[in-house]
């Protein structure tokens, strides 16, 4: 079985669901990326809380158990939105068993996208399960995470446990920083996850396409 650990940075960050709502930029990936840092300086300017924010108190622990990994850095990918993990995806062969443990305050298995945006942060996992139906999922979440779906609640398991990544045993490891749903301040604590994961080596860094 190849078995994928996917981490989005904003599972760390210490805001509720109402916090985000009110506090944090609307629009998503939709949002120009050359538009994220003037935007964000209106959301601190009207809402100086936002400085505030730091991460979990789970967040040490974590970054300690991805130091225990030990991963190579070709099985490291990195990058700004969550949609790049269906190119990593992608490129395993058809045949094996998947699985894959996503840590993310959202759950991924929306089913929008507009255009020929088949493919986006948000529905990610649904493509996924689509084109291999027997990949296995384990979804671990904030207390507060939306669970609904289009077909009522998210129908794989999830847990709030962080630490059941522990018994777990991984092929590779993804991790995105999702920049439009992540405070600029809290930048270097993404960053320490990077070092955790690869203190000597460089990652493969993958584009935003799909």
């Amino acid at each position: 079985m190849i078995a994928i650990l996917s981490i989005d940075f904003d599972y760390f960050i210490a805001a509720n669901a109402q916090e985000r709502d009110e506090y944090f930029l609307r629009g998503g990936e939709s949002i120009p990326r050359e538009e994220l840092p003037a935007l964000w300086a209106e959301r601190y300017a009207g809402y100086p809380q936002i400085s505030a924010v730091d991460v979990i108190p789970e967040f040490s622990a974590f970054r300690a158990f991805l130091r225990s990994l030990n991963l190579d850095a070709a099985k490291v990918f990195l990058s700004e939105t969550h949609r790049s993990i269906k190119q990593v995806i992608d490129r395993l062969p058809r045949g094996e068993p998947l699985r894959i443990v996503n840590v993310d305050f959202h759950h991924d298995y929306y089913h929008y996208y507009t255009g020929e945006d088949y493919c986006n942060c948000g529905n990610w996992l649904r493509r996924v399960v689509e084109e291999r139906p027997a990949t296995s999922v384990k979804w671990i979440r904030r207390e507060d995470s939306q669970l609904a779906t289009l077909e009522g609640d998210f129908p794989f398991e999830h847990t709030t446990d962080l630490f059941s990544v522990c018994r777990e045993r991984f092929s590779c490891v993804f991790m995105c920083r999702s920049p439009e749903w992540s405070p600029p301040h809290l930048s270097s604590r993404y960053q320490e996850l990077i070092r955790a994961l690869l203190p000597d080596e460089p990652a493969l860094v993958l584009s935003g396409s799909a």
